[in-house]
C-alpha cells in the first residue's frame, strides 16, 4: 500500500491518494524495514551494485532540489518542496526496498528536526519515516500532535489506522478508519475498516465488502485496484480460499504494471511458497529489487527446488547478523525467517519471533512464532499467539492448522 498526496480536491484523485497511502503504511511496514548494517572485513569485497539514479523519479528529485535551493526567501515554500522530495524518495523505497532512500528522505527533514510542531506536510513525512523504522511510539505521538492541529487530515488518520493495525490495537485502528467516513471516499474508508475486520472475527464480511468493491462498474485507478486486490487476496487466503487468493494476487500484479511494490512481490511469493509452488515464486521474483524480504523468499524458493542458494544464504547472513545476535530488534521478523527456514536454527528463530511479536502482530508474525515454537519444541512460547487468536476471534485457516499442532 504506497504513499501519495491526499491534498487534492477532486474525489477520484483523493480516493487514489488515500488508498495508496494506506497501502504504503499498513503493508510496507511489514516487509520493508530499514536493513541492518554489515561491515565487511575484505576491503576489496563488492557488497552491492547500486542501481543507476536515472529515470523520471530521479529527474523529478533533481528538479525539486534545484527549486529548493532557489527558494531561500519562503519558509512555507521550502517545507512544501522538501515534503515533495521526501515523497519521491519514499515512493522509490516502496518500489526498491533500498534503505538508503529512507536515509535520504530523513536528511531532507533535518531543518525541522528541532521543531515539535513543524508544518503539516513535514510532520506527516516525519511520522511515516518513524513508522518505517519501527519507531511506532514516536510516529503515533507525531500524528496525535498533528491531528490536534488539523483533525480533518485524512492522510494522518490513515497512517494512524495502519500503525495501530500493525501493532494489534484493532479498536484504535477501527476508530481511526471510522474518522475517514466523512473525509474520504466510501471505498477507501471501507477498505481501511476491512483490514481490521479481517483479523477480528469478520474475515467473511471483509472479503464480501472487498469483492463487492472490486465489482464496481466504473473500475478504479490502478493504485487503488492493487490495494483492494491485495487485501482481498490476503483475506481469501485467511478464509482458506486458495483459488480466490491466487486470482486476486494475479489481478494485483497485473494492475501494478511494470513496477510492483516490494510488499506485493513478497506477499505473493509467500502465498506461492505456502501453496507448494517454489518455481513460480522464483519466476515472480526474477529481476525484483534485492531487498532483504525479497532475497529471503528467493533463497527459500531456490532451496526447495534444489537450486544453488549458498550465495544468497551468505549474503543474508551478513545483512542480518546484528538481528540474529539480538542486537537489532527492528529486523527480528527477517531474522526469525532466516533462522527458521534457511539456517535450521529453531532456537534462534524462536528468540527473534518472540521479540518481533512484541512489536508487530500480524498474521505473518503469528505464523513465524507458531512455527518457530513447534520447531524448537517450545509449545508454551506460542501461547501469546493463541491468546491473540482467541481474544480477537481471528479467522485464519493456516494459523488454525498450526494451532491444532500445538495440542492442548
Amino acid at each position: 500500500m504506497s504513499t501519495f498526496d491526499l491534498r487534492v480536491s477532486r474525489l477520484g484523485r483523493r480516493r487514489v491518494g488515500a488508498a495508496a497511502f494506506f497501502c504504503g503504511i499498513a503493508l510496507l511496514v511489514a516487509h520493508c524495514a530499514i536493513a541492518a548494517p554489515f561491515v565487511p572485513t575484505d576491503p576489496n569485497q563488492i557488497l552491492e551494485k547500486l542501481a543507476p539514479r536515472t529515470g523520471p523519479d530521479w529527474e523529478a528529485i533533481a528538479a525539486l532540489r534545484a527549486e529548493l535551493a532557489r527558494r531561500t526567501d519562503c519558509r512555507d515554500c521550502r517545507s512544501a518542496i522538501a515534503a515533495q522530495i521526501v515523497e519521491r524518495y519514499l515512493a522509490l523505497f516502496r518500489a526498491q526496498g533500498d534503505p538508503r532512500l529512507v536515509a535520504y528522505a530523513e536528511r531532507e527533514l533535518e531543518p525541522w528536526s528541532a521543531e515539535r510542531d513543524p508544518p503539516i506536510s513535514i510532520a506527516l513525512q516525519r511520522a511515516e519515516i518513524a513508522q518505517l523504522m519501527h519507531r511506532f511510539d514516536a510516529a503515533r505521538a507525531e500524528l496525535e500532535r498533528l491531528l490536534g492541529r488539523t483533525p480533518r487530515d485524512g492522510q494522518a488518520w490513515l497512517t494512524l489506522a495502519a500503525i495501530d493495525l500493525t501493532r494489534g490495537d484493532y479498536a484504535a485502528s477501527r476508530a481511526a478508519c471510522s474518522r475517514l467516513v466523512l473525509l474520504q471516499d466510501a471505498v477507501v474508508a471501507g477498505g481501511c475498516l476491512a483490514a481490521a475486520r479481517a483479523v477480528t472475527g469478520d474475515a467473511g464480511g471483509a472479503y464480501q465488502f472487498l469483492e463487492g468493491a472490486l465489482r464496481e462498474p466504473d473500475g478504479f485507478d490502478p493504485v487503488l485496484a492493487v490495494w483492494l486486490e491485495t487485501l482481498a487476496a490476503e483475506t481469501a487466503e485467511a478464509l482458506g480460499r486458495g483459488a480466490d487468493a491466487a486470482r486476486h494476487y494475479r489481478a494485483a500484479l497485473d494492475a501494478s504494471g511494470a513496477a510492483p511494490s516490494v510488499y506485493l512481490l513478497v506477499d505473493y511469493a509467500d502465498f506461492l511458497l505456502r501453496e507448494g509452488h517454489p518455481r513460480a515464486a522464483i519466476e515472480l521474483l526474477a529481476g525484483a529489487p534485492p531487498a532483504d524480504p525479497v532475497l529471503l523468499r528467493l533463497a527459500l524458493a531456490e532451496r526447495r527446488t534444489g537450486a544453488s542458494w549458498d550465495a544468497l544464504r551468505e549474503q543474508l547472513g551478513y545483512r542480518l547478523q546484528l538481528a540474529l545476535d539480538g542486537l537489532d530488534r527492528t529486523h527480528a521478523r527477517e531474522a526469525a525467517y532466516f533462522a527458521l527456514y534457511l539456517s535450521d536454527d529453531p532456537r534462534r528463530a524462536l528468540d527473534s519471533a518472540v521479540a518481533n511479536w512484541a512489536v508487530q502482530r500480524e498474521p505473518v508474525d503469528a505464523r513465524l512464532l507458531l512455527e518457530a515454537a513447534l520447531a524448537a519444541g517450545r509449545r508454551d512460547a506460542a501461547y501469546p499467539v493463541v491468546e491473540w487468536l482467541d481474544a480477537n476471534r481471528v479467522e485464519h485457516a493456516d494459523l488454525e492448522r498450526l494451532r491444532a499442532r500445538l495440542g492442548s
